[in-house]
């Protein structure tokens, strides 16, 4: 990728082809009409898939999302990236959340997904790791391959595995995506291999919130990164969290970024980041902030990272 550029090709998985935008449903709350305007937005923008989680709201929010996609037709329905490894007694949704890596449990948790989302199946399943035996996550990744190759599940991924947990699951089976929190508010997945391994690899997809950008509880270099961004905006004729979004986008092997809105104004100013052109000036001038943030030791030009790996 050329310096200055934000590719707007979308991202394959499998079969699947995502927008570089995907609608993150995090902050949108228990709120059904918030989350069916937001998806309904999407879909106006060209946003082709939503990523949720059944540890939101303790599953208020599938349910949400489950209605939203009801009420379209089914040709217009988007891609769903959902999420396994974490449950909680369901019959409390104040219970502690815990993992879940036993292989009935996690077959078990993903049908309760899929019936909130009122689904057949799941494009997208992330596995959530957790401090557990190798045995124990083996078991765990055979039940989704072979769950997959059932068809239940079309694509595979994996949240912030390192380089280790990765090549491990791939010893037993093709992982198609994994999922990693990058922004320039938290970075730290560049401080190891993941980003930059040279082997195959499966897709990327980066995640993060929209909040932090506006943020009115800002300290001292927080206040001068959201200055710079509100200055790169009106270079590029956008706005900050689409300058924030695009940054991201950026950086090698970033293939797709989930972005967690509140409502589907803020999802409508975030997916201006696929018209972004950073260019070498921006780069730069975001790069002697970064480190003041603390969001990370890695690097903090993604250009200059492909240099020197």
């Amino acid at each position: 990728m050329s310096e200055g550029s934000t590719p707007g090709r979308p991202a394959a998985i499998g079969g699947l082809q995502l927008s570089r935008i995907g609608l993150g449903t995090a902050a949108l709350g228990a709120d059904a009409s918030r989350t069916g305007e937001a998806i309904r937005r999407a879909l106006e923008l060209g946003i082709n898939w939503i990523d949720t989680d059944a540890i939101f709201e303790r599953g208020e929010i599938e349910r949400h999302v489950g209605s939203a996609l009801a009420a379209l037709p089914s040709g217009d329905r988007p891609f769903v990236a959902l999420a396994v490894g974490f449950d909680w007694d369901g019959r409390s949704r104040q219970a502690q959340l815990r993992p879940t890596f036993e292989p009935r449990r996690l077959r078990r948790q993903l049908e309760r997904s899929l019936a909130r989302l009122a689904i057949e199946t799941a494009d997208l399943v992330k596995l959530h790791l957790a401090a557990t035996s190798d045995a124990l996550f083996e078991d765990a990744w055979s039940v989704l391959l072979d769950l997959r190759q059932s068809g239940l599940v079309r694509s595979l991924g994996l949240v912030a595995p390192d380089s280790a947990s990765l090549e491990r699951a791939e010893r037993i089976g093709i992982c198609d995506a994994v999922h990693v929190e990058m922004s320039l508010f938290d970075r730290r997945v560049s401080d190891g291999e993941l980003l930059w391994r040279r082997q195959p690899t499966p897709v990327v997809i980066a995640s993060h919130s929209f909040a932090v950008i506006g943020s009115a509880e800002a300290g001292d270099s927080l206040e001068s990164m959201q200055r710079l961004l509100r200055i790169i905006a009106i270079r590029r004729h956008s706005n900050p969290a689409a300058v924030a979004a695009a940054w991201t986008l950026s950086w090698p092997g970033v293939a797709a970024l989930a972005v967690s809105v509140r409502d589907a104004d803020e999802l409508s100013a975030v997916a201006k980041a696929t018209e972004i052109s950073l260019s070498a000036r921006d780069f730069s001038d975001i790069s002697k902030l970064l480190p003041a943030l603390g969001s990370g030791r890695g690097p903090v030009h993604p250009h200059r990272a492909v240099d020197a790996a």
